[in-house]
């Protein structure tokens, strides 16, 4: 609940409110010691702590001095070994404190409203969000919701950065029941879904939903769920429902109650990445001061999980969705998670320095874990990059049988080109287009095979862009299409494995001259339609965009811009 919506509420009884929490905290912490309690010594490694901790409101806020309170709240931290606490109702002098007192940890706040209650902690009376993630650093996203005239702002708060060695997006939130029809749970999940550009999710906060509303299945897996996440208290068989009992079920929309005899406080993880959850809700000892908050703190843990590839040619992060790479004249790489209709999220550094000149590409798993990985050519040696699986990149490996000798040649990975289940690469040159057909991984490392690369095209290749589709016919090989860099014409090829291309047919649409779209790529099918995408950037009043050529039968369709601005700095896209 809001700091002010639960004023509204405690003019009803704020006193008996008060009792009646001290009397339900006791008894709930002694039904968690009985049945279903989750200690720090034997929970899943990654862990978590959500809580509301009513920082405004007289009515349930607490009594403790600011000291006594960070005291507490950094204890509970420090005993559950927690990797992020994510906080809702939290006044900025809170956090402030926190932050002081939590060694190791990177903190980000986002202002929701400024709050008169506030100002018992501080002399700022600024009231939102708050979130700490142990990281050595972290990225920081916030966003307002969008609300009815007159209510009070909601806002989704993120911090991007390692959480035990892997990339994470920690987020927070406090939904509110008047915004229609989901407490605002589709318009959190849209933000995050960008800013996690393919990563694994930790989202906790006050959804001011009980786990059976229908405003949390934007965000639930699992019928009747539509979204991503699984919930920490979902295997709790205390508190599962009648129905889930008969049926035997091993996870239910139930858990724990934190708030008023109900669980409005939640704990999400995205189900590909997190297994083994786990949650337990408990209230702060404070040593007989009273409650620190009107909410229970959760806790939540999980283990990781490793991410199964999807098998959809062009995806990187595992979501089933073909992404983007760009090489930025700053010399980094950029991952740019593919998202639906074409548009890409808030993209992600997944390469440090030294990409200025690299040509990169992903098609077909080198190493031969299942996964896509990514192929660069940087300077005059072939790198393979393996997918760990949500586009982080592993050590390089050099390419088997040609690591170096690139210099005059640009080496695309094209995926599956003579129909041997195996990934091969197209090299483009003055003299030609040749096929390097790829070998079946040894102990994880990638290679050609022992054959000599042979030509496939001819020199007019030279003025050509290639461009890698996949398998449009469906015969099992991974075909070719051309941009004519000087008339812009695409030329589309189907496979003849490892014989000579055919005579090309001309597809439809407007020419795409490099004068007018300096850098295009072929993703493979974006939009999901079944038909090749491209992605091409476009010179737009002194600036370059990015924009989708969603692909037809025939050939290309109406552009439409999915990034606006700022794609002039970018050198080469994969």
């Amino acid at each position: 609940m809001s700091w002010s919506f639960s004023r509204r509420l405690r003019r009803l009884g704020a006193v008996t409110a008060a009792l009646l929490l001290c009397l339900s905290a006791h008894v709930l912490s002694a039904t968690v010691a009985a049945a279903d309690t989750v200690e720090p010594g034997s929970a899943p490694p990654l862990r978590s702590i959500s809580y509301n901790v009513c920082g405004a409101s007289a009515a349930c806020r607490s009594e403790l001095d600011l000291p006594s309170w960070t005291a507490i709240v950094t204890g509970q931290a420090r005993d559950w070994n927690a990797d992020s606490v994510m906080l809702q109702e939290l006044c900025h002098g809170q956090w402030e404190s926190l932050r002081d007192a939590l060694p190791g940890y990177q903190g980000v706040w986002t202002k929701t409203v400024d709050a008169p209650g506030c100002a018992k902690w501080s002399g700022d009376t600024g009231f939102g969000l708050g979130l700490f993630v142990k990281s050595p650093a972290v990225d920081r996203f916030s966003a307002n919701l969008t609300v009815p005239t007159g209510q009070e702002p909601r806002a989704v708060l993120c911090a991007r950065g390692p959480v035990q060695g892997r990339t994470t997006l920690t987020c927070t939130t406090h939904l509110a029941q008047y915004i229609t029809p989901d407490n605002g749970s589709a318009q959190a999940l849209a933000h995050i879904d960008s800013w996690a550009a393919g990563l694994p999710v930790t989202l906790g906060g006050d959804f001011n939903a009980g786990p059976q509303y229908a405003a949390l299945d934007p965000l639930r897996a699992g019928t009747p769920g539509t979204g991503p996440f699984a919930e920490a208290d979902e295997n709790d068989r205390d508190y599962f429902t009648a129905a889930c009992l008969e049926a035997g079920a091993t996870t239910c929309r139930s858990g724990e109650p934190t708030a008023g005899g109900q669980k409005f406080d939640h704990v999400f993880l995205s189900a590909r990445d997190f297994r083994t959850v786990r949650a337990d809700a408990v209230q702060p000892d404070t040593g007989g001061a009273g409650p620190l908050s009107d909410h229970l703190l959760l806790r939540a843990a999980a283990a990781a999980e490793s991410r199964a590839p999807s098998g959809v040619a062009g995806d990187l992060t595992g979501d089933g969705r073909p992404d983007l790479l760009a090489v930025k004249d700053d010399g980094v790489l950029r991952l740019y998670p593919g998202l639906a209709d074409g548009r890409v999220g808030t993209p992600r550094i997944i390469g440090l320095g030294g990409w200025q000149d690299a040509a990169v590409s992903h098609r077909g798993d080198w190493t031969g874990d299942g996964r896509e990985d990514v192929v660069a050519r940087v300077g005059d040696a072939l790198w393979v990059y393996p997918n760990t699986g949500s586009g982080e990149l592993g050590k390089r490996l050099a390419m088997g049988g040609r690591p170096t000798g690139w210099t005059n040649a640009l080496p695309l990975a094209a995926g599956d080109v003579d129909g041997d289940g195996l990934p091969d690469l197209l090299a483009r040159s003055s003299t030609g287009l040749w096929l390097h057909r790829g070998a079946a991984a040894e102990a994880g490392n990638p290679s050609f095979a022992a054959r000599a690369a042979v030509r496939i095209g001819g020199p007019e290749w030279a003025g050509y862009d290639v461009l890698l589709p996949g398998d449009m016919d469906e015969d099992g090989r991974a075909d070719v299409e051309a941009r004519d860099r000087a008339t812009g014409r695409l030329l589309a090829y189907p496979s003849r494995g490892a014989e000579p291309l055919p005579t090309p047919r001309q597809l439809t649409g407007e020419a795409l001259p490099t004068a007018a779209r300096r850098l295009l790529v072929s993703p493979g099918d974006v939009t999901g339609d079944g038909s090749p995408d491209l992605w091409s950037t476009v010179a737009s009043g002194g600036v370059e965009d990015l924009q989708i050529l969603p692909g037809t039968a025939t050939g290309t369709g109406t552009a439409r811009t999915v990034g606006a601005g700022g794609w002039q700095w970018i050198n080469s896209l994969g």
